[in-house]
């Protein structure tokens, strides 16, 4: 995982809500390609934003411009836009996603915590994050307590039913809350579909932003 922070007498003038992505112009080859990543942070005040963008061993030009990019480097971004953001109706929030669907959602998540700061009501906050191995886990933002992770090692990213049962351990509150579910778009129909046949959601309150399918470079909010 690379941070990219952007700089730019444009970037106050840009609107987001939590979990929003933009479209990155990446060089490629003698031409551009469009690749899509979730913004971690953004301080109109300061005119920047960050990126963090996940790097793989066999990674497109997407990846080959995280790991090149350097200071005054110049880039050309889209206007943002969002597939997930917050539901300030529910009665609590529950996050579940791979390592690569943890940066919109830790985004969101620190945004219920700063809401909260500014005298929004507290709401319950529960989730659980997977990734191959402690190395490979993403802290939070802005000093908000962690949730928790569980590793599946070897086991396959597609379809996870490492993070399945995970979810399924998890003892939800009492009320009507909000899911939002990010990562492969496989564990993604998955985790929906226990939410809503075992656990009582309707269809609308789970939000799903898929990062990323097998074979398919650029799919979704993630990209390589």
């Amino acid at each position: 995982m690379r941070q990219i922070d952007l700089v730019g007498p444009d970037v106050p003038r840009l609107r987001f809500r939590p979990g929003a992505h933009l479209v990155v112009l990446v060089p490629a080859g003698d031409g551009k390609a469009r690749r899509v990543y979730s913004v971690w942070h953004h301080d109109g005040r300061s005119s920047s934003l960050s990126l963090r963008i996940a790097l793989h061993a066999a990674g497109g030009p997407g990846c080959a411009w995280a790991r090149a990019v350097a200071p005054d480097d110049r880039v050309t971004i889209e206007a943002p836009r969002s597939k997930i953001t917050l539901d300030e109706s529910a009665g609590f929030h529950l996050f579940a996603g791979d390592e690569t669907g943890a940066v919109p959602l830790l985004a969101m998540r620190a945004a219920l915590h700063r809401s909260v700061a500014r005298g929004a009501p507290a709401r319950p906050v529960l989730g659980v994050f997977e990734a191959p191995g402690p190395d490979d886990e993403m802290p939070g933002a802005d000093g908000v307590a962690p949730l928790p992770w569980v590793h599946r090692g070897r086991s396959s990213a597609v379809a996870s039913r490492v993070l399945l049962r995970a979810v399924r351990d998890l003892e939800l509150p009492a009320g009507v809350g909000a899911a939002y579910l990010a990562g492969e778009s496989g564990t993604c129909q998955l985790l929906r579909r226990h939410l809503v046949e075992q656990r009582g959601f309707t269809r609308r309150a789970v939000h799903i932003q898929p990062q990323w399918a097998p074979g398919r470079p650029g799919f979704g909010a993630g990209g390589d």
